[in-house]
């Protein structure tokens, strides 16, 4: 199944620059965390739940793609949940 993703950033418009599309979502996670120069690893690396319907790009399954732990920070033992880091979808 094809995945698209897109990094967090300040608008929409400059994620979309950087959106990128995938084979599955191993592909999606080893790609990220090639960007992120491997400061985390992809048993890291979680998928949300919940999706929205994001109607601005056609993305239908929108969720979080976030991180557990980043640079040594473990976001949930000290936060009790993780850092977003960008969004991905099936149905785009």
């Amino acid at each position: 199944m094809n995945i698209i993703f897109r990094p967090q950033r300040g608008t929409l418009a400059d994620a979309m620059l950087e959106k990128q599309e995938f084979n599955n979502e191993t592909e999606m996670k080893e790609y990220i965390v090639k960007q992120w120069n491997n400061i985390f690893d992809v048993e890291d690396i979680v998928i949300g739940k919940a999706p929205v319907n994001d109607t601005r790009i056609g993305w239908k399954d929108t969720v979080y793609v976030c991180v557990k732990k980043m640079n040594g920070i473990d976001y949930m033992e000290r936060y009790g949940y993780p850092q977003c880091i960008g969004y991905c979808a099936t149905q785009y």
